[in-house]
């Protein structure tokens, strides 16, 4: 008897016994430790960047032709599962008040007079003699019956409650650096590369939708991360409401059911609907892909759409309003705004004809308003000098899961010479379908007043995105200091020597070690930087001194990161205290209201906004300033350069992002001189 002629009772029994076989041949992998070097292979592979070091990864005794056949197939029956580990995580733990109330003190100092100084002192006993103790002991209470006694409180109201336009002020923006390497910017070349790039980002989906992209480590101590955020990468949507909005998300891997199969396309004013994945749930090729995109332009070419997509640049309330009136005109608005919504990504063509990571941030930032959906958290801009970047909603992941994907498809690319060399199937394909909305009056009257306060924000923004190449990563660890930790004492001088002033300075700590953990701030601008500071400004200050306070520095950044990343920074304890005396009805504790608390940087009002994106070849990312008198500034470290983003508004009179940059470039070298001569004074 054959297979096909088993009974329906017999076959479900051997798929039965089939798929216990598979996850006892799983477990026993993980217990002698082969699918963690089978997830190691792939991630190797997949992260290779070039094809030489592509080789290096092959397994020899593998056919060219089957290898990476046999590797996907070995993942899939023995490696490790995208998710496998989520529910092993430590949950995200409570720190420890007194340490807080210390640390806080510890970063109000530069900002206060002495006067200022104790008055904060005096708020904070109050605050432990008074209503502390009781909120620590409930938000104990609330982390007893949660892994994560952040996550909600942190979704909504750092993200959801947010009523601003999220354009200029939330979102986040990224360029990759395949301009860099093999795709210089050229005239004719929109179409071909945003298609190879959709082709790519679908493959990371596909990793993804099977649980096959391998799990995030740290790179000492391998200790699991978090993969929680990846499921929101994808078919999410931030969705306006009054007061607060919600998140929308219909990503499914396989094992949960199917998942959307289309993206939605921006141009001229009008969107589409276009099928991207194929059978077996993969991805349709590149030529396909153009073919695709061709049609739908061909179809918007007659003439403009409303533009309705210009009201996700609105505030929120306002656009919850307006998207109510949309679902009220007509069902087939609602359907639009549904298929949007779930949509794996948005994409569109951008007629700017940018060059390099700056020009990418300006347009990508603040550039043309129109033919963006804002609220998505993938926005693929495709200019049209053949370069590629990305606005991105913050709410549902943070920014590492935008550099991984793109990382991933740059090293893709690398590896194929920035081309794509394949079969296309003989299939037709769905063509793309026009979402075509029903608007009255009041909403083209919105449209034009979101574009006009868009525009208006926009035409504020500076942004640079230069190198600093006299050296990088290689020369700081040369002397044992740790990198990041050397770039932001450098921002610091450079805000120092420009302003007068230390800045308070918020910088990305990642709690991902912890279960659904996403960031906690660092508070970088220490006592100790600021006496650094000082004396480089004093002429009469020697080598040894300035040498001694700058290592002192370093020092104590590392501690804040590793206290940050450990669950034991401050802000969101500080917020989470906040937020239950809110819930409580008391008064709201001095300790929140005191001006030392903004001074410092507290409630989002720090002066420098900044994140390291990565080491080496990532690609960055960019946001706007947290305040108007203040700066964004992501920033990458390669082995012999710095890549630093910088954004300021031009209304303000005092900040200037060429200023900075200049004082910036001038304090690495001038940290290069001291470390050389002191070096060269002790070896003599």
């Amino acid at each position: 008897m054959s297979i096909h002629t088993l009974p329906t009772m017999e076959l479900a029994t051997l798929e039965t016994l089939l798929s216990t076989v598979v996850e006892t041949l799983r477990h026993l992998a993980g217990f002698v430790g082969i699918s963690r070097k089978v997830s190691q292979a792939s991630n190797a592979v997949w992260f290779a960047t070039s094809a030489e070091a592509l080789q290096k990864h092959k397994f020899k005794w593998i056919p060219e032709r089957l290898h990476r056949m046999v590797l996907q197939f070995a993942l899939k029956a023995l490696g490790e599962r995208t998710w496998q580990y989520q529910d092993t995580l430590p949950p995200l733990p409570v720190p420890d008040l007194q340490h807080t109330m210390d640390r806080y003190l510890e970063s109000v100092k530069p900002h206060v007079t002495a006067e200022e100084y104790k008055r904060a002192e005096e708020v904070v006993r109050q605050f432990l003699d008074g209503d502390g103790p009781e909120l620590q002991r409930q938000l104990l209470d609330r982390a007893s019956t949660r892994k994560n006694w952040l996550e909600d409180w942190w979704l909504e109201f750092a993200y959801l409650r947010f009523r601003k336009p999220l354009p200029l002020n939330l979102n986040i923006a990224g360029s990759g650096p395949y301009f860099e390497h093999g795709w210089s910017p050229q005239e004719g070349t929109t179409l071909e590369r945003g298609a190879l790039f959709l082709y790519h980002l679908l493959q990371f989906w596909k990793l993804l939708r099977t649980e096959q992209l391998p799990v995030d480590r740290l790179a000492r101590g391998g200790t699991v991360l978090d993969m929680d955020q990846f499921r929101r990468f994808y078919c999410t949507t931030r969705v306006p409401g009054q007061d607060v909005d919600r998140l929308v998300t219909a990503f499914k891997s396989v094992s949960e059911g199917p998942c959307p199969t289309y993206m939605t396309f921006l141009h001229n004013d009008r969107i589409f609907k276009i099928e991207v994945i194929g059978e077996n749930d993969e991805p349709i090729t590149p030529p396909e892909i153009q073919e695709q995109l061709k049609a739908a332009m061909r179809m918007a070419e007659c003439e403009p759409g409303p533009g309705v997509s210009v009201l996700t640049a609105a505030d929120r309330d306002q656009w919850a309003k307006l998207r109510d009136r949309l679902v009220e005109l007509d069902d087939a608005n609602a359907y639009n705004l549904d298929v949007i919504e779930q949509s794996l990504v948005g994409f569109c063509f951008d007629d700017a004809f940018t060059t390099n990571h700056g020009e990418n941030f300006t347009e990508s930032l603040a550039g043309c308003v129109r033919n963006r959906w804002f609220d998505k958290c993938i926005s693929v801009l495709s200019f049209r000098s053949g370069t590629i970047a990305t606005n991105n909603d913050h709410t549902p992941c943070d920014g590492m899961v935008h550099i991984h994907c793109a990382y991933y498809i740059d090293c893709q690319l690398k590896q194929n010479d920035c081309t794509w060399k394949g079969h296309v199937p003989d299939r037709k394909l769905p063509p793309p379908e026009e979402l075509v909305f029903t608007v009255d009056d009041d909403i083209q009257k919105a449209v034009k007043h979101a574009e006009q306060q868009y525009n208006n924000q926009a035409r504020d923004l500076e942004v640079i995105c230069p190198h600093f190449t006299d050296y990088g990563k290689k020369f700081v660890r040369s002397f044992n200091l740790h990198p990041d930790a050397y770039v932001q004492s450098a921002l610091q001088l450079a805000y120092y020597r420009l302003h007068g002033r230390p800045a308070p300075a918020y910088e990305t700590g990642m709690t991902r070690q912890f279960y659904h953990g996403r960031t906690e701030t660092v508070r970088s601008c220490t006592q100790e930087a600021v006496e650094w500071c000082k004396v480089m400004t004093e002429e009469k200050a020697t080598l040894e001194e300035k040498k001694e306070l700058m290592i002192r520095a370093l020092k104590k950044h590392v501690e804040l990161m590793e206290e940050a990343k450990s669950g034991h920074g401050i802000d969101r304890h500080l917020m989470g205290l906040q937020i239950l005396a809110m819930q409580n009805g008391i008064p709201m504790p001095t300790i929140f209201t005191d001006p030392a608390y903004v001074k410092s940087g507290g409630g989002g009002n720090f002066v420098l906004s900044t994140s390291l994106t990565g080491y080496n070849v990532t690609p960055i990312g960019n946001v706007p300033p947290m305040v108007p008198h203040g700066y964004g500034s992501f920033y990458k470290i390669d082995n012999e350069r710095f890549t630093i983003a910088m954004t300021a508004w031009k209304s303000d009179p005092e900040t200037s992002v060429d200023k900075l940059f200049e004082n910036l470039r001038q304090a690495l070298l001038d940290m290069k001189d001291i470390l050389i001569t002191s070096s060269a004074n002790t070896n003599n």
